[in-house]
Protein backbone atom coordinates (compact mmCIF):
# COMPACT_ATOMS: atom_id res chain seq x y z
CA UNK A 1 0.00 0.00 0.00
CA UNK A 2 2.62 2.46 0.37
CA UNK A 3 3.87 1.62 -2.67
CA UNK A 4 0.94 2.39 -4.44
CA UNK A 5 1.01 6.03 -2.65
CA UNK A 6 4.11 6.04 -3.54
CA UNK A 7 3.73 5.74 -6.94
CA UNK A 8 0.44 7.64 -8.00
CA UNK A 9 1.40 11.04 -9.29
CA UNK A 10 0.29 13.89 -6.56
CA UNK A 11 -1.79 16.54 -8.22
CA UNK A 12 0.42 19.41 -7.23
CA UNK A 13 3.04 18.62 -8.87
CA UNK A 14 0.99 17.45 -11.75
CA UNK A 15 -0.23 21.24 -11.95
CA UNK A 16 3.15 22.54 -11.35
CA UNK A 17 4.93 20.74 -14.42
CA UNK A 18 1.69 21.49 -16.79
CA UNK A 19 1.86 25.19 -16.13
CA UNK A 20 5.83 25.18 -16.26
CA UNK A 21 6.05 23.07 -19.59
CA UNK A 22 5.62 24.99 -23.07
CA UNK A 23 2.67 24.70 -24.03
CA UNK A 24 2.09 23.71 -27.99
CA UNK A 25 3.32 26.46 -30.31
CA UNK A 26 4.46 29.41 -27.85
CA UNK A 27 7.85 27.77 -27.20
CA UNK A 28 9.19 28.05 -30.65
CA UNK A 29 8.37 31.35 -31.31
CA UNK A 30 9.37 32.70 -28.19
CA UNK A 31 12.94 31.05 -28.88
CA UNK A 32 12.99 32.64 -32.47
CA UNK A 33 12.14 36.12 -31.38
CA UNK A 34 15.32 35.41 -28.84
CA UNK A 35 17.63 34.74 -31.40
CA UNK A 36 16.51 37.13 -33.53
CA UNK A 37 17.11 39.36 -31.09
CA UNK A 38 20.97 38.36 -30.36
CA UNK A 39 21.49 38.64 -34.33
CA UNK A 40 20.53 42.30 -34.44
CA UNK A 41 22.50 42.93 -30.64
CA UNK A 42 25.65 41.44 -32.49
CA UNK A 43 25.33 43.06 -35.99
CA UNK A 44 24.81 46.34 -34.09
CA UNK A 45 28.08 45.73 -31.85
CA UNK A 46 30.15 44.24 -34.82
CA UNK A 47 29.06 47.50 -37.01
CA UNK A 48 30.66 50.18 -34.00
CA UNK A 49 33.51 48.28 -33.61
CA UNK A 50 34.41 48.25 -37.06
CA UNK A 51 33.27 51.77 -37.59
CA UNK A 52 35.42 52.93 -34.16
CA UNK A 53 38.09 50.69 -35.71
CA UNK A 54 38.12 52.79 -39.27
CA UNK A 55 38.23 56.29 -37.60
CA UNK A 56 41.02 55.45 -35.42
CA UNK A 57 42.73 54.36 -38.42
CA UNK A 58 42.00 57.47 -40.48
CA UNK A 59 43.04 59.50 -37.33
CA UNK A 60 46.19 57.72 -36.44
CA UNK A 61 47.22 57.19 -40.25
CA UNK A 62 47.44 59.17 -43.82
CA UNK A 63 44.98 55.93 -45.01
CA UNK A 64 41.34 57.67 -46.00
CA UNK A 65 38.30 56.29 -47.52
CA UNK A 66 36.99 59.15 -47.96
CA UNK A 67 39.53 60.71 -49.92
CA UNK A 68 38.93 63.93 -47.85
CA UNK A 69 42.94 64.51 -47.29
CA UNK A 70 43.39 64.49 -51.14
CA UNK A 71 46.52 66.57 -52.46
CA UNK A 72 45.44 69.76 -53.93
CA UNK A 73 47.59 71.68 -56.43
CA UNK A 74 48.11 75.11 -55.33
CA UNK A 75 49.98 78.45 -55.94
CA UNK A 76 52.56 79.91 -53.87
CA UNK A 77 54.45 83.12 -53.72
CA UNK A 78 57.67 82.65 -50.99
CA UNK A 79 60.35 85.16 -50.13
CA UNK A 80 63.83 83.53 -49.35
CA UNK A 81 66.47 86.19 -47.79
CA UNK A 82 69.99 84.99 -48.99
CA UNK A 83 72.47 86.83 -46.20
CA UNK A 84 76.31 88.16 -47.56
CA UNK A 85 75.89 88.32 -51.32
CA UNK A 86 79.10 89.80 -53.01
CA UNK A 87 77.92 92.84 -54.79
CA UNK A 88 79.48 91.43 -57.78
CA UNK A 89 76.67 88.64 -57.83
CA UNK A 90 73.84 90.78 -57.52
CA UNK A 91 73.60 90.80 -61.53
CA UNK A 92 73.25 86.78 -61.50
CA UNK A 93 69.95 87.05 -59.76
CA UNK A 94 67.23 87.95 -62.11
CA UNK A 95 63.27 87.83 -62.50
CA UNK A 96 62.15 85.09 -64.74
CA UNK A 97 65.29 83.07 -63.33
CA UNK A 98 64.35 78.94 -62.52
CA UNK A 99 65.19 78.20 -58.95
CA UNK A 100 66.39 74.81 -58.12
CA UNK A 101 66.99 73.09 -54.55
CA UNK A 102 70.31 71.63 -54.15
CA UNK A 103 69.20 68.68 -51.54
CA UNK A 104 66.25 67.52 -54.02
CA UNK A 105 67.12 68.48 -57.17
CA UNK A 106 63.27 70.01 -57.65
CA UNK A 107 62.49 73.15 -59.51
CA UNK A 108 61.14 75.16 -56.37
CA UNK A 109 59.86 78.27 -57.82
CA UNK A 110 60.42 81.01 -60.67
CA UNK A 111 62.00 84.38 -59.56
CA UNK A 112 59.32 87.34 -59.57
CA UNK A 113 61.32 89.90 -57.38
CA UNK A 114 64.54 90.59 -56.67
CA UNK A 115 65.18 93.39 -53.79
CA UNK A 116 68.54 94.10 -52.16
CA UNK A 117 70.04 96.14 -49.09
CA UNK A 118 73.10 96.50 -47.39
CA UNK A 119 74.14 93.64 -45.04
CA UNK A 120 74.01 94.18 -41.13
CA UNK A 121 75.34 92.04 -38.77
CA UNK A 122 75.57 91.98 -34.86
CA UNK A 123 79.04 92.58 -33.22
CA UNK A 124 80.23 90.26 -30.91
CA UNK A 125 81.02 93.43 -28.32
CA UNK A 126 78.94 95.16 -26.59
CA UNK A 127 78.66 99.03 -26.42
CA UNK A 128 77.70 100.76 -23.59
CA UNK A 129 75.05 103.20 -24.09
CA UNK A 130 74.85 106.46 -21.89
CA UNK A 131 71.26 106.91 -22.67
CA UNK A 132 70.10 103.70 -21.21
CA UNK A 133 72.63 103.30 -18.58
CA UNK A 134 73.75 100.23 -19.87
CA UNK A 135 76.12 97.77 -22.26
CA UNK A 136 73.69 97.29 -26.19
CA UNK A 137 75.05 95.29 -28.83
CA UNK A 138 75.53 97.19 -32.03
CA UNK A 139 75.09 96.40 -36.03
CA UNK A 140 78.12 96.08 -38.43
CA UNK A 141 77.41 97.13 -41.90
CA UNK A 142 79.20 96.72 -44.95
CA UNK A 143 77.32 98.78 -48.06
CA UNK A 144 80.13 98.35 -50.64
CA UNK A 145 80.98 94.31 -49.84
CA UNK A 146 77.74 92.52 -49.13
CA UNK A 147 73.99 92.75 -49.88
CA UNK A 148 71.45 90.88 -47.78
CA UNK A 149 68.84 90.36 -50.89
CA UNK A 150 65.20 88.79 -50.72
CA UNK A 151 64.06 86.94 -53.66
CA UNK A 152 60.53 86.18 -54.26
CA UNK A 153 59.59 83.14 -55.66
CA UNK A 154 56.37 81.83 -57.59
CA UNK A 155 55.62 78.00 -57.99
CA UNK A 156 52.13 75.43 -58.03
CA UNK A 157 52.72 73.45 -55.18
CA UNK A 158 51.22 70.54 -53.49
CA UNK A 159 48.98 70.66 -50.52
CA UNK A 160 47.96 68.00 -48.20
CA UNK A 161 46.43 68.69 -45.10
CA UNK A 162 48.66 67.89 -42.03
CA UNK A 163 51.89 67.67 -44.48
CA UNK A 164 51.73 70.82 -45.79
CA UNK A 165 53.04 72.87 -49.39
CA UNK A 166 55.54 70.32 -51.18
CA UNK A 167 56.92 70.87 -54.53
CA UNK A 168 58.31 67.61 -55.97
CA UNK A 169 59.35 66.62 -52.53
CA UNK A 170 60.84 69.87 -51.02
CA UNK A 171 58.43 70.93 -48.29
CA UNK A 172 58.16 74.72 -48.72
CA UNK A 173 57.88 76.66 -45.08
CA UNK A 174 58.58 79.76 -43.13
CA UNK A 175 61.61 79.44 -41.42
CA UNK A 176 63.08 76.37 -43.70
CA UNK A 177 66.62 76.53 -44.75
CA UNK A 178 67.28 76.00 -48.56
CA UNK A 179 70.27 75.31 -50.59
CA UNK A 180 69.54 77.27 -53.87
CA UNK A 181 71.06 77.35 -57.18
CA UNK A 182 70.19 79.86 -59.82
CA UNK A 183 71.50 79.69 -63.21
CA UNK A 184 74.57 81.72 -62.29
CA UNK A 185 74.46 82.04 -58.46
CA UNK A 186 74.41 79.23 -55.64
CA UNK A 187 73.83 80.22 -51.85
CA UNK A 188 72.10 79.67 -49.20
CA UNK A 189 68.77 81.29 -47.88
CA UNK A 190 66.00 81.09 -45.53
CA UNK A 191 62.30 81.33 -46.03
CA UNK A 192 60.97 84.31 -44.33
CA UNK A 193 57.46 85.28 -46.06
CA UNK A 194 54.82 82.88 -47.42
CA UNK A 195 51.03 83.14 -49.29
CA UNK A 196 49.10 80.41 -50.71
CA UNK A 197 46.19 81.39 -53.19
Amino acid sequence: MNREKSDAPKPEKEERRRSSAPSGDKGPKKESNRRWLFLVVDILLLAAIVAAVLFLVSLLTPFSLFDSDREEVRRVTYTVELAGVERDSLGALKVGDAVVDSETGATIGVVTAVNSRAYEVYTDVPVEDEDLNSYVVTKATYPEEFNTVTVTLSVDADYEAGVGYTVDDCRIAVGRTYELNFPGYAGSGVCVAFNAE
